[in-house]
């Protein structure tokens, strides 16, 4: 089971919907992002192309001898088709001597968000202090189409929630931190907001993955996230607590079948498996 981040709205909000919003559902939006970004990248190569072909002074016609192709093949191809096919685009870079490469660059996050995520955003929401202003899949100006999880705003600091079902890389989650906090804080410009101070919240499931890393870099955490986690919670419940910095938050997660399966059976969770479950969906606090 998976959400869909809805379409930025105007004041920046990204409401939390299931997989279907305003008729617009997840193949459609994926689709169309493909589509667009498939016929920007088309358009450089095939520019890019024509002109490494002219200034070797080749026809599109000797180009499609040379691979077996017809030169409407090629003519397509350098007027930024995307329908052409990728043998042929490596196909032509390799004739000219190109070298053409494929690479994923990390940019807003998926379209299809993990419904484990989407489950603790839900379990947050009905556990924080109503004062606080809550923003779903908040834009961050300057970054693209990026956007934090749950931006959180008080009468005195904003709060930015990031959920990570399953950390891979602490010092990558660390830089994204600063990377948003610093945009955010740049676009506020000389605003009401703008002398407030902003401090970051990673929310983590309770597994034995999350716990070894913290076992293993207690340092990096410390440096990193000094606001202890029962504080963190209670300042969340709380909108006028104190804060002391960044920190972590233990969450619930609903238990999978197989972790109950496991349960039982007496042999445990595993690494990915939430050590704490909720008994509802609406748990009375936050983890601490």
């Amino acid at each position: 089971m998976y959400w869909v981040p809805a379409p930025t709205g105007r004041d920046g909000a990204r409401p939390l919907k299931g997989t279907d919003w305003d008729g617009m559902t997840t193949n459609r939006l994926a689709i169309r992002e493909g589509d667009r970004q498939a016929r920007r990248q088309s358009t450089r190569l095939g520019d890019e192309l024509h002109e490494l072909r002219c200034r070797a002074g080749l026809t599109q016609a000797a180009i499609g001898r040379a691979l077996g192709v017809d030169r409407t093949l090629i003519s397509r191809l350098e007027r930024g088709d995307p329908r052409v096919g990728i043998r042929v685009r490596f196909g032509v870079a390799a004739v000219l001597g190109a070298d053409l490469r494929m690479t994923a660059y990390a940019n807003s996050g998926p379209l299809i968000r993990d419904a484990a995520q989407a489950r603790i955003v839900e379990w947050i929401l009905a556990v924080i202090d109503r004062r606080w202003r809550r923003t779903v899949e908040a834009a961050i100006p300057g970054l693209d189409r990026r956007s934090i999880d749950l931006r959180l705003d008080g009468p005195s600091r904003t709060v930015l929630c990031e959920v990570e079902t399953r950390v891979g890389s602490l010092e990558e989650i660390i830089r994204e931190r600063h990377a948003k906090r610093d945009a955010l804080r740049g676009s506020l410009g000389s605003g009401p907001r703008a002398d407030l101070p902003i401090h970051a919240v990673l929310v983590l499931p309770r597994t034995r993955h999350h716990q070894a890393i913290l076992r293993e870099h207690p340092r990096t955490i410390q440096a990193a996230f000094p606001m202890r986690p029962d504080a963190v919670a209670a300042a969340l419940e709380d909108v006028a607590a104190p804060w002391s910095g960044d920190g972590i938050l233990w969450a619930r997660a609903t238990q999978r079948a197989g972790a109950a399966a496991a349960v039982r059976s007496g042999s445990g969770p595993s690494d990915d498996e939430p050590l704490i479950h909720s008994a509802g969906p609406r748990p009375h606090r936050l983890e601490a």
